[in-house]
């Protein structure tokens, strides 16, 4: 029978009903108390801040530090080029290990290795020890990004993750808006060395109240939050005290159960060794290359814009070090404001696809996207969301070329910042979609892409500026950034298609292996 046409804009009221019914076969997504799952998602969003932060965090400081060591900035901007290289590639190691063997030691390896290099980055005396322990400094922090988005994976169902990855998202594109602005305080006031010393004080006090309080959420630990892991490095001292006091009062029934449980997730999570090809294995796959490509021509243009800032506002305005650095605030603002509005539009745009087609609304219960058109409900609000980013991106090379009133740029900055963060926010939501037993590790070769094309656009802005003018460069730059357009029509229309080939693949593979 063929379904019946609704007018535009009318609700099938039986649909919506059906639809807002949880269905009794699924099982319960996480077992998570909502005030857990916001505890978790603070935690991770304070996490994802390191990396980003630790990047941008000493720009200011470049000319006090090629003074210092007597060399040139080229050499100091030297260290930003090999931060960059480790942070495309660390996460494709310590996504693969948090996705096998858990969150909670993937992450306090990636601190400790973070804690030690800021300490020895402050006490240093040699470009050669600068530039090494950036490298480390860089390999301790960045693998906490595909963690996040890990993280959240585990916690929160397709139908309520736009509101939690909001503020990952956030945390990793606010880091280098405020970034220079922090350092450049602390640069002018306290020296460079108290930057590095800002970064040990932070970073101690969190992985102190992480490795007490932060329970541990990979499903292959933990299944739905409801079995509490028996290794040391698994379980927090606050969630083996639970369980010991849960444990007194459990029948033997029960406690069977859980033994044979916690043996059943053993025999799953066996050690692996790291394989950083794990995550590149996954840009074979059609839809997740298109999605990757889109987040790096993304933030190409981002990363281009924040780079230059300071010697384009510098010429234009006169500004010193501080007052350039307190112009990356308006893309900070629009990092904050993007993880709050994006996060409720993706959810509204995934409740009503579901409810014209009738798929059930489920926000504890884990959900079979077989049959859904995730693509869509994504995508969809990226078509308005990126050419409202262009029409501000487009010009800004002219516009600054004008010398006009410093409001404008400021205006451009903000809307360019909102939309290329909700745009990398909605499709990294997508690829979790797509790559649910695996997203730490699909997060992470969307990482090293996305550091590496965006590393090398960096280091040659200013010969293109020089070379091509201000103007031609950001329109060239924002042409770049159009061409995700045809990729995402193509991804609406195939990625269904291509998502049930992979699927039917898989299931040839188990059932070979068997």
């Amino acid at each position: 029978m063929e379904e019946q046409l609704q007018p535009p804009g009318v609700i099938d009221i039986e649909k919506q009903q059906q639809a807002s019914q949880p269905s009794e076969l699924t099982p319960i997504h996480t077992t998570f108390t909502r005030n857990q799952v916001r505890f978790i998602v603070t935690m991770t969003t304070l996490a994802s801040f390191f990396s980003p932060l630790s990047g941008q965090i000493y720009f200011p400081a470049i000319p006090d530090l090629a003074a210092y060591y007597n060399t040139s900035t080229g050499n100091i901007n030297l260290t930003i080029t090999t931060y960059m290289i480790l942070q495309g590639l660390a996460p494709t190691i310590m996504g693969t290990f948090g996705d096998t063997t858990g969150r909670r030691p993937a992450y306090i390896v990636t601190f400790i290795i973070y804690f030690a290099a800021n300490i020895g980055l402050a006490t240093q005396k040699s470009y050669a020890a600068l530039l090494v322990l950036r490298c480390l400094q860089s390999a301790g922090s960045s693998g906490t990004v595909a963690l996040g988005y890990g993280v959240i994976s585990d916690v929160a169902t397709p139908a309520e993750r736009g509101k939690y990855l909001g503020p990952v998202a956030a945390g990793v594109m606010l880091a280098p808006a405020i970034g220079p602005t922090i350092g450049g305080l602390l640069a002018q006031f306290l020296g460079w060395r108290a930057i590095f010393w800002f970064l040990t004080i932070i970073c101690g006090i969190y992985l102190a109240v992480y490795a007490v309080f932060m329970p541990e959420t990979a499903r292959i630990v933990v299944g739905d939050g409801s079995i509490v892991p028996t290794e040391w490095y698994t379980v927090s001292p606050l969630q083996y005290w639970r369980a010991r006091q849960a444990k007194k009062k459990a029948s033997l029934e029960d406690t069977g159960r859980i033994e044979e449980k916690l043996a059943e997730m053993a025999e799953k999570r066996k050690f692996r060794f790291p394989n950083p090809l794990k995550a590149v294995v996954i840009l074979k796959e059609k839809d997740a290359l298109i999605i990757i490509l889109i987040v790096t021509t993304n933030m190409i243009g981002l990363l281009d814009m924040l780079a230059v800032m300071p010697t384009l506002f510098g010429e234009v305005y006169g500004f010193n070090t501080l007052q350039v650095s307190l112009c990356y605030l308006p893309v900070g603002v629009a990092a904050m404001l993007a993880a709050i509005v994006n996060g409720k539009i993706m959810d509204y745009n995934y409740r009503r696809h579901a409810i014209r087609l009738g798929f059930p609304l489920e926000k504890k219960r884990g959900q079979d996207l077989s049959d859904f058109p995730i693509e869509k409900a994504r995508l969809q609000p990226l078509f308005i969301i990126i050419p409202v980013g262009l029409l501000a991106y487009l010009p800004f090379g002219w516009v600054l070329q004008e010398r006009v009133s410093l409001a404008v740029p400021l205006i451009m900055l903000f809307i360019c910042g909102f939309c290329s963060i909700a745009c990398s926010n909605t499709l990294t939501s997508l690829l979790l979609d797509l790559f649910p037993e695996k997203p730490a590790t699909a997060t992470a070769a969307c990482n090293l892409v996305r550091c590496w094309l965006a590393g090398a656009a960096t280091a040659v802005i200013s010969y293109m500026l020089d070379g091509m003018g201000w103007g031609w460069t950001f329109f060239f730059l924002g042409l770049l950034s159009a061409s995700a357009l045809p990729m995402l029509y193509l991804e609406c229309r195939s990625g269904m298609r291509w998502r049930a080939a992979r699927r039917t693949r898989e299931e040839k593979e188990v059932e070979e292996k068997a």
